[in-house]
């Protein structure tokens, strides 16, 4: 059985993991954020790497400097990359 993507599809892995998010005084939307903790300059320091994922519909107006709030915590887009087949995308981001 051949497996459809479509809206719903979609929105159910974001519906069961994503948080609130909106870009400016646009629509709310739903994405997961990933906070990975990196160890730098051989263990002397500690690095947040911010990454959210959403669909790519929901951020195609998300280009490098665009603020977005996140969970109700304000960031800036670093980069906006697309995933696989580009119907999510994966934004680095830097905590404001």
């Amino acid at each position: 059985m051949a497996l459809t993507e479509d809206e719903t599809t979609l929105n159910i892995y974001l519906s069961d993991f994503g948080v609130s998010c909106q870009i400016g005084s646009g629509t709310a939307f739903k994405g997961i954020l990933d906070a990975t903790a990196e160890n730098i300059a051989s263990g002397i320091a500690t690095s947040i790497e911010y990454l959210l994922t959403t669909r790519s519909s929901d951020v195609s107006s998300a280009p490098r400097g665009t603020t977005i709030s996140v969970d109700s915590a304000n960031y800036t887009v670093r980069e906006n990359l697309p995933i696989d087949d580009g119907k999510f995308s994966t934004l680095l981001l830097s905590k404001v």
